[in-house]
């Protein structure tokens, strides 16, 4: 599976008033899996499927996406619980 590592911009004022807290939670979700937050800078690094990133950038509160790399895991795929 093709994997990406991210820069996640979250704008504060977003229209639902997501947390950086509830898009933590959404990314890993969308099977990522969070790396770091700077909740200074409002930014969230995080490690997701590639094919994820157009679902994380849909979401609301995330202003801008940002693939740092890409890389191919031979790791499964999680499975929902």
């Amino acid at each position: 599976m093709w994997m990406s590592d991210l820069y996640i911009m979250v704008n504060r004022d977003n229209a639902d008033r997501n947390s950086l807290a509830d898009l933590c939670a959404a990314v890993t979700e969308a099977g990522g899996t969070i790396l770091n937050v700077d909740e200074q800078n409002h930014m969230i690094e995080a490690a997701a499927p590639s094919s994820e990133i157009s679902t994380i950038a849909a979401m609301e509160g995330v202003s801008y996406v940002r693939s740092i790399f890409n890389y191919l895991s031979d790791a499964p795929p999680r499975s929902a619980a």
